[in-house]
């Protein structure tokens, strides 16, 4: 039993020796320190890209010199959120991407429900007879022409 009181007294008084040393105002301006040098370290965004869901892109060439591509592409945007849709596009070689999302701000919720998405979509430059990989997103096809 003196074994436990003598044990409280000492826990005691160390926690009254911390408390006279700890002061609210420093603690409460290392949190803060603490919080902005977070927040400048990240890079935080004030929109988030949002790809939209293809499940269908259908190919259509021109029979004109140079040929032409044009894409007849359906989807779904995966919210309600009415933002511009871009679409941007790359060439390497015979492989062609397109990539269609909008960019939706990050501090916006919307609501959750599916929109669907239809587009024509003109692929820039001209097409020599070949094999070609056209991607769309997470969409890919092959095209002979």
């Amino acid at each position: 039993m003196m074994l436990k009181t003598g044990l409280f007294l000492a826990l005691t008084l160390i926690a009254l020796a911390l408390s006279a040393t700890f002061n609210p105002e420093n603690a409460l301006q290392t949190v803060r320190t603490w919080i902005d040098s977070e927040f400048e370290e990240q890079n935080v965004s004030d929109s988030d890209k949002v790809l939209t869901n293809i499940f269908r892109v259908d190919v259509n060439v021109s029979g004109s010199t140079p040929m032409r591509i044009n894409l007849e592409v359906e989807g779904e945007h995966p919210d309600g959120c009415e933002y511009p849709v871009i679409v941007g596009q790359s060439r390497r070689d015979n492989t062609i991407d397109i990539e269609v999302y909008r960019e939706v701000p990050a501090d916006v919720v919307c609501p959750m429900i599916l929109k669907p998405y239809r587009d024509s979509i003109s692929v820039e430059g001209g097409f020599e007879p070949g094999e070609y990989t056209i991607n769309v997103n997470s969409h890919s096809q092959a095209v002979s022409i």
